[in-house]
């Protein structure tokens, strides 16, 4: 049982940087970052205040749902020892706890003398009390589900406040008028860090940075969904309330679905490199994806490079527009070249861009990404899609087979 509020953690921090600016960033703040970050904070104690009251209203629900998954294990398992903990009161554990003694009796015949019919009757009387354990579950989730629901754009609004770190001041600010969970934390300077982070300054907040290691990746698997998934690494970066991350694996392409000049082209890529192009029907090209917590334009940006070496001197890999009001995404796939600086480790840059009155670029500030792992994860992938790939993917999508659309490489 989710809430809105735990539909999109960030995740648990490892390595926060505090006090000067670490090499992450470029050292000048940009000029809008104090703003957009005091905004969010006081805009994130209203928001918060009506996540504490969802997941109130949520609690009970989310008792019932653990407590009917347990049961439902325990049926699973004919693990006895749960009955003494079954509520009589309750219809539905009441039915289950005599499911159980019936059940015990019918076990105690069979030993007994044991018959085919007696095990037809355990299997069915199982299945009934099962199915009537799982339709309390989806009825809980549904009521879960329509309060969810209720709440309108809530899951939307707490997306930019879960996880966030807030600038102390501008969160009591707010709490002035507001109740939230949030103040009585912000009220608390002595306090370990918890549910919420908190600095004094803006400054503070962009000296922040958490690099983490390229994952590890794994073969290629078809989801519960009926996409492709696995057989990818991702390597994380938080700069202040940035999350920039990349995700580099097969991009997946149904040949009907590409126009002449993109067979063409992806073609080329997958010779160049000698593998993509065996599947009839697909066309595979390593890929990497960007996605970044950027919707607001932090120093007058027009637009963001993600790029090898600095930015005087870049490779550009990618171009995205800045000030969208939604994250920065972006999908490129990777020839020879650049697919040959992944796999040596060099270390990838994420820059805003701003117009110059001269018609040219300056940027205005740049992020380090992480290359911890970069070049044994990234190199490990590399071989597994030129060595076992096309086989994994043959069994997977036979040919003449409906293929579907590739989500390996999209940031999630």
């Amino acid at each position: 049982m989710r809430s809105a509020s735990r539909s999109r953690l960030f995740g648990v921090l490892v390595s926060w940087a505090l006090g000067s600016l670490p090499s992450g960033a470029t050292a000048q703040l940009p000029s809008d970052f104090e703003a957009v970050e005091l905004a969010r904070s006081r805009a994130c104690v209203e928001v918060l205040g009506r996540v504490d009251a969802l997941d109130a209203r949520l609690a009970p629900l989310a008792e019932r749902s653990q407590r009917l998954l347990a049961i439902g294990q325990a049926i699973a398992l004919e693990e006895r020892e749960v009955v003494d903990s079954l509520r009589l009161s309750d219809p539905l554990e009441a039915d289950v706890r005599a499911w159980f003694i019936a059940d015990g009796e019918l076990a105690q015949r069979h030993v007994a003398s044991p018959s085919p019919a007696l095990l037809e009757q355990r299997s069915a009387a199982r299945d009934t009390i099962q199915a009537r354990v799982a339709r309390e579950l989806e009825s809980v989730q549904a009521r879960a589900d329509s309060m969810i629901a209720a709440t309108g754009t809530l899951a939307g609004e707490s997306g930019r406040c879960t996880g966030a770190v807030f600038v102390r001041g501008a969160v009591l600010e707010a709490c002035a008028s507001v109740r939230s969970s949030v103040c009585d934390a912000a009220r608390d300077s002595t306090s370990q860090p918890g549910r919420y982070r908190f600095v004094e300054s803006a400054e503070v907040l962009w000296g922040l940075q958490e690099l983490r290691a390229w994952s590890a990746p794994g073969p290629l698997q078809v989801l519960a969904n009926g996409q492709l998934g696995g057989a990818r690494t991702v390597g994380l970066t938080r700069t202040a309330n940035i999350v920039v991350t990349l995700v580099f694996g097969p991009l997946v392409r149904r040949r009907v679905d590409l126009t002449a000049a993109e067979t063409e082209r992806l073609t080329a890529i997958a010779d160049s490199l000698g593998f993509g192009a065996e599947h009839p029907e697909l066309l595979v090209v390593p890929s990497l994806a960007v996605q970044a917590t950027l919707p607001d334009a932090l120093g007058g940006e027009s637009r963001y490079m993600l790029h090898f070496g600095l930015p005087e001197s870049a490779e550009v890999v990618w171009v995205g527009a800045a000030g969208t009001g939604a994250p920065l995404e972006g999908v490129v796939e990777l020839g020879p070249g650049r697919l040959a600086r992944l796999l040596g480790g060099e270390q990838l840059f994420l820059t805003a861009l701003r117009p110059t009155e001269t018609g040219t670029n300056e940027a205005v500030y740049t992020l380090e990404l992480t290359f911890i792992n970069q070049g044994s994860a990234t190199t490990a992938l590399t071989q597994y899609m030129a060595q076992r790939l096309a086989a994994d993917l043959a069994q997977l999508v036979p040919a003449a087979t409906a293929a579907p659309a590739d989500s390996t490489s999209t940031p999630r």
